[in-house]
């Protein structure tokens, strides 16, 4: 039995919004998001949603194909046409671990190889119909075991994207911001520095001021993971910069900033890019740019910027 009932990328690129998160035009998109203050993550969210949905649906066909061509062995059937494939497509990989009711690192942590996935699978089966029997559910069987493949498929979505796209944004956000305030890259500012002999820890960003280097570090990180933030605040030193997605209402972080003589600026529901500019022109020379605050002026300063800007390998 062929897998190809459909062609499960088309029908992603098709109906699902952020086709590809990780393109220029899908970060430019979040990044607008962020300079105006909004929850970028209703973006992503989308997106995982869209690709949750179309998933299923082509579970759905492979399921009702595989079942009409085997009967009640369509599982392991199913998986021997997997298996055959000898040049698999990451959706067949996929495909041939959520049958099995597995990802990829689950499969890491359990220690199985593709030389056992006949057996486990047999072993599970037999788990399975044993159990549905003991409880009078037989009849519910391939319906508890779609399931199963789409409860493994939608923790493989929902764990593949959104720390990546979160870091990438990470990486871009001061580099996007400082440019749109006037500042040159490599000239007076410069991101993603690795650790040297004079200072010990990495920073996402630093600009020329008049008495050195303000040292940058960008967290988007939600209300629930505050000690992040506070080991940012640690990294910058005085007059540092911290920039953060969201912070809790009862959250200590403000306090702990201003001992250190840190400055945090919250994106979330806010103007963070008027924010940076206020705080930095009076510490650099370079004559700074008001930075726009409008939808219309951000997405145009976004839209001349290069691709370059917001892809970032991670």
């Amino acid at each position: 039995m062929t897998t190809e009932i459909i062609d499960y990328k088309e029908w992603l690129r098709d109906n699902v919004t952020l086709e590809n998160p990780f393109s220029a035009s899908s970060l430019r998109v979040m990044m607008k998001n962020l300079l105006l203050g909004r929850n970028y993550r209703l973006l992503t969210e989308q997106n995982t949603r869209e690709r949750l949905f179309t998933t299923y649906a082509w579970l759905l066909d492979i399921y009702d194909k595989a079942h009409s061509t085997y009967g009640s062995n369509w599982r392991s059937k199913l998986l021997d046409d997997l298996l055959q494939i000898e040049n698999k497509t990451p959706d067949k990989r996929n495909l041939t671990l959520w049958l099995l009711g597995l990802t990829k690192k689950t499969c890491s942590n359990l220690d199985i190889c593709p030389q056992d996935y006949v057996e486990f699978l047999k072993e599970t089966i037999q788990y399975c119909d044993k159990l549905f029997k003991a409880i009078d559910k037989e009849e519910q069987i391939d319906d508890a075991w779609l399931l199963f493949m789409a409860g493994h498929a939608t923790l493989n979505i929902r764990g593949s994207t959104k720390s990546t796209i979160g870091k990438k944004l990470e990486k871009s956000f001061a580099k996007t911001a400082l440019t749109l305030l006037g500042f040159e890259h490599n000239k007076n500012f410069w991101s993603n520095i690795e650790r040297d002999e004079e200072v010990e820890r990495e920073a996402d960003a630093e600009v020329a001021s008049k008495r050195g280097r303000i040292r940058i570090e960008m967290g988007l990180i939600s209300s629930g993971n505050q000690e992040v933030i506070e080991d940012k605040i640690s990294r910058v030193g005085p007059l540092g910069i911290v920039i953060c997605d969201k912070l809790g209402a009862k959250s200590r972080v403000y306090t702990t900033a201003e001992h250190g003589r840190v400055k945090l600026i919250q994106i979330r529901n806010n103007q963070p890019l008027v924010e940076l500019y206020n705080y930095l022109i009076s510490k650099v020379d370079i004559k700074m740019q008001e930075p726009p605050t409008t939808e219309q002026e951000i997405q145009r300063r976004l839209d001349a910027l290069p691709d370059e800007f917001f892809v970032v390998p991670i």
